[in-house]
């Protein structure tokens, strides 16, 4: 027995004609908008940039390809209005310590310090050394010749 395996389920299906649901949707609340906007404002030169404004954001909304942005437009209209309406999180502010008057601090070292030891091993260690500390053993200085 076979089954059919639905692929391209990516693809939103087109219910009005070219245009998926939340395409038209948005296209005919751009046109709804626009219209309100014609009937409300009766100064022309004022009501014109607000439906021209109204018209570029239906056609982002509508038909921007999400691939160039990653994401939808509305998606990043979103988070556009979350980053300037929202509340900031610093994650690191400067702080100063103040100095308590007559207090002394005590050293507390949080590493052991080691010496060199004085027994030379030889010229592999001289070169690890030189390597390590971009200088030359001061035990074995005296002995590279």
């Amino acid at each position: 027995m076979q089954f059919h395996i639905p692929q391209y389920i990516e693809i939103e299906d087109k219910l009005f004609g070219p245009l998926t649901l939340k395409q038209a949707i948005y296209v005919v609340g751009g046109c709804a908008g626009g219209y309100l906007v014609y009937r409300l404002i009766p100064w022309i030169f004022i009501s014109l940039p607000i439906i021209f404004g109204l018209g570029v954001l239906t056609w982002a909304l509508a038909f921007y390809p999400k691939e160039k942005l990653g994401k939808p437009f509305i998606g990043v209209m979103e988070a556009a209005f979350n980053y300037f309406f929202g509340s900031k999180l610093y994650t690191w502010k400067k702080t100063t310590k103040e100095q308590a008057v007559g207090k002394e601090e005590q050293f507390i070292p949080t590493q052991t310090t080691t010496t060199l030891d004085p027994v030379a091993f030889g010229k592999l260690s001289n070169a690890s050394f030189g390597l390590h500390t971009g200088k030359q053993d001061p035990i074995k200085v005296g002995e590279n010749k």
